[in-house]
């Protein structure tokens, strides 16, 4: 082995373990490796920077545009709304919410998708007396599997296409040819959820209790001093049955009381601790002769009249994951406070201050009332959606929106013009009909993606250069001795671990190298594997960080990490099995 494979070895071994245990963000370790392989002299400069050039990288910005226009214009709900209708069982739901989603998710990235249809279906959940707990997940595992029926429904899929530029195979490709496997993908998920899936879904709101959700906070409220609370009991100050939260225990004078009786009575800067749904935070600040206990909120140079209460899911690449919520700097960087964290749809029993943030905990926000429309793009956060405001979008521009969606795939499918092409001019329509602002589009490309995608093609160029692809592939090839559909096995089982553990874009990245040097030891067709890894890198389905969507859907819905495997592990079996059998008959060795 030679030195430059050794080094290359160390520093994709340095990343995996930096990633999995997620001291550093994926983007920033994958730009590390890059930086040390050119720093050691394994790359060149051209070598390291020449993922930067790959058509996927435009194409998967130019999508990001899109898909911000199609949510900026309503374009979504324009035809959500058409479809939701009246009451349903949850088995019935099920089919009605997922099959929405995998079709908008197989034109346009899942992420908006899946932000777009969490409040939706929040509310139309609570309208129609249904457990939000036993809708998100199929959300999201809808919105992945959909994904899987174009070469433009995620970015793996965009990224594998790139990685294929100047490769014969790539010609036999074309916008809907994944979908011979995705189709019956997504059939499959549906028809798991409706006869087994639902069952295993969990229900951790009693649609009959309102005092319970399924965003579970504590807020703190201080007894003014010669208030008029002072001096009376807890059922006199009204304070007993609450619509929106219940009163769980009294900091008073140094002492806690945490069994609180009707007859307790307040005392001048008591520190009362109430749990319960976000919208309490309103009901508490109608009360005269309370306020807000963190010091933090009273001193936001924002009139109350003007604040909002907001909800944001944590981003795994937010720079406050690692920090206390104190050591965040919220205030000053986003003038707004926080004033509560649930995690797993629990609240967190610790002073707010100090509570550690992790990806995927839900924020209860107080800031200013255009702080979602001025942060929505913001890297920190997966999801912000106003609590007390939910607004409709202009629909004007939808009908234009979807047309100039359909015009480009007629003219990808007729081959009019390259994909990448297609794209920027789809981008540049969008801009002049007015469907998205040039403010928008810009912030709308997420570039800490941009920068791991083309990190991560300089690692798999460098597996390439040193011969380790060709090393790991001989040791595929002598566990499965030399059987095309053996080999096939192993790779898709590698890529989905490699899913799991880091994420979909360099898993598919790390994985192609490998594809390329099987085929050529087995001398058979590429497509067999390079199509098994861009159904693999999609399969996420047994933790919520694999895949963003499902950290998007693990605040709203309460969910704990068990959940994830428990409903995923066996439609992560079905599937496997369905992408083995079927992607050799349309790809064949």
């Amino acid at each position: 082995m030679s030195i430059d494979a050794i080094i290359t070895l160390v520093v994709l071994a340095c990343f995996l373990v930096v990633a999995i245990s997620g001291r550093l963000a994926v983007d920033i370790a994958l730009a590390v490796c890059m930086t040390a392989l050119l720093v050691f002299g394994v790359l060149t400069p051209n070598e390291a920077f020449q993922g930067f050039s790959n058509p996927a990288l435009f194409i998967i910005a130019s999508f990001y545009i899109v898909s911000s226009a199609l949510k900026e214009s309503g374009a979504l709900h324009w035809w959500i709304m058409r479809w939701l209708g009246k009451n349903r069982s949850v088995k019935g739901a099920i089919p009605l919410i997922m099959a929405p989603v995998a079709v908008s998710s197989s034109v346009i990235s899942n992420t908006p998708v899946v932000a777009i249809f969490i409040p939706l279906i929040q509310d139309w959940a609570r309208r129609h007396n249904l457990s939000i707990s036993k809708l998100l997940i199929p959300l999201s595992y809808a919105s992945i599997l959909g994904g899987t029926c174009t070469l433009i429904g995620t970015s793996t899929n965009i990224l594998i296409v790139g990685m294929m530029q100047g490769l014969p195979e790539v010609d036999k490709l074309s916008l809907f040819s994944p979908a011979a496997v995705g189709l019956p993908l997504v059939l499959l998920g549906v028809g798991y959820f409706v006869l087994i899936g639902h069952r295993l879904l969990p229900e951790r709101k009693s649609i009959t209790e309102d005092i319970i959700d399924t965003r579970q906070y504590a807020v703190s409220m201080r007894v003014e001093e010669g208030g008029v609370l002072c001096g009376m009991s807890i059922a006199d100050a009204g304070l007993r049955h609450l619509q929106y939260s219940y009163l769980t225990e009294i900091q008073s004078k140094g002492h806690v009381i945490p069994a609180v009786g009707p007859e307790e009575i307040l005392s001048a800067n008591d520190i009362l601790v109430f749990v319960g749904q976000p919208e309490g935070v309103s009901e508490l600040r109608q009360f005269r002769g309370l306020s807000p206990a963190e010091n933090e909120v009273l001193e936001l140079d924002i009139p109350y009249s003007r604040r909002a209460l907001i909800e944001a899911v944590v981003s795994p690449v937010s720079n406050m994951v690692g920090k206390t919520v104190k050591a965040s700097s919220f205030r000053t960087q986003y003038s707004g406070v926080i004033l509560s964290v649930s995690r797993n749809g629990k609240r967190i029993d610790e002073k707010v201050g100090s509570i550690v943030i992790k990806a995927g905990d839900t924020l209860l926000l107080e800031a200013a009332r255009g702080f979602v429309r001025r942060h929505r793009y913001n890297r920190d956060f997966l999801l912000l959606s106003r609590i007390d405001d939910a607004t409709i979008p202009d629909i004007s521009k939808a009908p234009i929106a979807l047309g100039l969606l359909g015009m480009f795939i007629i003219v990808v499918l007729l081959n009019v013009m390259s994909l990448v092409s297609a794209s920027l001019l789809l981008v540049a329509a969008l801009a002049v009909t007015g469907c998205i602002s040039l403010e928008f589009a810009q912030r709308s490309i997420d570039m800490r993606v941009i920068l791991a995608i083309g990190a991560s093609l300089s690692l798999g160029f460098a597996l390439q250069k040193t011969g380790l692809a060709d090393m790991a592939a001989h040791g595929i090839l002598t566990l499965a001795d030399g059987s095309p559909i053996l080999n096939l096995i192993l790779l898709y089982l590698v890529t989905v671990a490699a899913t799991e553990l880091i994420t979909n874009n360099a898993a598919a990245v790390l994985m192609f190298p490998l594809a390329q040097a099987l085929s050529i030891e087995l001398d058979v067709s590429l497509l067999p594997f390079v199509m098994t890894i861009m159904f693999a890198a999609s399969a996420s389905f047994l933790t919520p960080f694999g895949y963003q969507t499902n950290l998007m859907v693990q605040g709203p819905g309460g969910y704990h990490f068990s959940d994830y495997f428990r409903v995923g592990i066996l439609l992560s079996i079905f599937v496997g099995v369905a992408v083995i059998f079927l992607v050799p008959i349309f790809w064949p060795f």
